[in-house]
């Protein structure tokens, strides 16, 4: 009973400091935000009620994006604390150890880290679609003559055999300036190319064009055709529709479909293979931030708590920091994919355990 009554003591400690730092840092990301769009909301007459409801759904992106910085700084506000009152040695003294007293800490870090993920793929893409509509169509007061039409297409049917589109307007299924190109090894062998392009009984349609064919000397045959049935091209007119956005705004399900799509298309995706493996391990950033931060906040050196912050919090911006940089290589190919998505999380993870078992008992 008695190490039940200190678990539920810590936590409360730990919520405490956790509902604190949210409400004051979260305002104040949403005031500074605020400020920014002030000139739009004036400018563009936007409704107080919508104003509102766009701060609701921001608020719920500010604790999606920030939750493990979060974290970070309630495990340090509540541990110092305690350490700082002499609670810590207390403990100690009574037979706990840093083991024993970090336990509850890691376990609800552990459980947050987990409805962290849901949150952020099953909850939080809906309300976020929304906000950034009110952002782009009500605040930016911008064209949605986006949704419609679509620039510059690039899919792949076949390595070696791709095609593009100028522009194609989605609603009318009707794109301008199509080229097909064909491809034997490293020699060019054919391109196909029309003014307009129509999708016609889910058929596309190339209309008023000419094949070039070329041989292996080089030499060219032109043919023109006033309609040809583009039957190698299988995409419809809804898939160039699919708007990516950036990977944080997506939730993990309709991230994966893009991805299928553009595998069954030939589109690019390894930034957006990358990314949908981070969101798996993103979320245990809350639970290492906290193991990191454990051993320095309960064991103030000298100077005190602010010295134990300060090295805690150094840790965290290194953390998020090389976080980052290894997405950007996987993005990029630099490293391979389970490195960008594991690598950092491995090391730290490690540090943190490492800080733990050599912290004063």
């Amino acid at each position: 009973m008695m190490l039940k009554k200190i678990d539920r003591y810590l936590l409360t400690r730990f919520f405490q400091a956790l509902m604190v730092v949210i409400v004051a840092i979260g305002m104040t990301i949403i005031i500074i935000n605020m400020v920014e769009e002030l000139r739009d909301f004036i400018d563009h007459e936007v409704p107080l009620v919508t104003i509102i409801e766009y701060y609701f759904y921001f608020g719920g992106w500010v604790v999606k994006s920030f939750f493990p910085v979060f974290m970070l700084l309630a495990t340090l506000f509540s541990v110092s604390i305690l350490a700082r009152k002499n609670e810590i040695l207390a403990m100690k003294a009574s037979g706990l150890s840093l083991y024993r007293i970090a336990a509850p800490f890691l376990i609800i870090s552990l459980l947050l880290s987990i409805g962290h993920f849901y949150y952020s793929e099953y909850l939080f893409p809906s309300a976020n679609a929304r906000r950034l509509e009110i952002k782009k169509y009500t605040i930016e007061r911008k064209s949605r003559r986006g949704l419609t039409k679509v620039n510059n297409v690039y899919r792949q049917i076949n390595p070696g055999y791709f095609y593009t589109i100028a522009t194609f307007n989605i609603p009318r299924a009707e794109g301008q300036d199509i080229k097909i190109y064909k491809t034997n090894g490293s020699r060019l062998s054919q391109i196909i190319t029309a003014p307009t392009v129509t999708y016609e009984n889910h058929t596309w349609i190339a209309k008023s064009g000419v094949v070039r064919s070329f041989d292996e000397t080089g030499d060219a045959r032109y043919t023109e055709f006033e309609r040809m049935e583009l039957t190698d091209i299988t995409v419809t007119p809804e898939d160039f529709a699919q708007r990516l956005g950036k990977p944080e705004d997506m939730g993990l399900r309709e991230l994966l479909r893009y991805i299928d799509l553009m595998k069954r298309t030939g589109g690019p995706y390894i930034r957006e293979l990358v990314d949908a493996k981070l969101k798996y391990s993103y979320p245990l950033t809350t639970f290492i931030v906290v193991l990191i931060s454990i051993p320095y906040a309960a064991n103030p050196r000298r100077g005190g708590i602010a010295v134990s912050f300060a090295v805690g919090a150094l840790i965290a911006l290194v953390y998020f920091v090389l976080f980052r940089i290894m997405q950007s290589a996987g993005h990029n190919e630099k490293v391979p994919e389970y490195v960008a998505v594991w690598g950092i999380n491995t090391v730290f993870f490690l540090i943190g355990l490492v800080s733990l078992i050599k912290a004063r008992k």
